[in-house]
């Protein structure tokens, strides 16, 4: 990650958690629930991560968006990721063993990696299962915790 870049946060505000796209969407939610409990725990150690493309497949646009906008403030998106760092998820999605019926996806392993990369404890994920599989494929990876939200 190229966390130097103007757009992406501070390293010194990133907390122990990485979202994906299940986590954004329970946020926009009507009624999100447990799902913003959990958000405001997550932020007590730093600014959950988020990846930006776990945004875009989350953000539908409008005002049924202004729950997930409102969590987005509190939160740390990372965009800018090298070519070699997109060439490893390619290669975790091609290695791992997903549940059955799952496809790879390339944002999970992009999750997956930033978890790794930042020292993450967490992601808080609705494909528990497909996380572990990313993580299962890189050295260190069963030091993340995937959450289900």
């Amino acid at each position: 990650m190229n966390l130097g870049c103007p757009t992406c946060p501070d390293l010194d505000s990133l907390g122990d958690v990485v979202y994906d796209t299940g986590m954004l969407i329970a946020l926009a939610e009507k009624k999100p629930g447990q799902s913003v409990v959990r958000h405001r725990e997550f932020g007590r150690k730093g600014l959950p991560v988020v990846p930006a493309p776990v945004v875009a497949q989350a953000w539908r646009g409008g005002a049924s968006q202004a729950r997930l906008a409102r969590a987005l403030k509190e939160c740390a998106v990372v965009c800018c990721y090298t070519e070699r760092e997109w060439r490893r998820v390619g290669e975790l999605i091609g290695r791992a063993e997903l549940p059955a019926k799952k496809r790879p996806d390339p944002v999970d392993g992009l999750v997956a990696l930033t978890a790794l990369q930042i020292g993450a404890a967490l992601v808080a994920t609705s494909d528990p299962d497909d996380i572990a599989a990313y993580l299962a494929q890189m050295p260190g990876g069963h030091s993340v915790i995937p959450v289900r939200v």
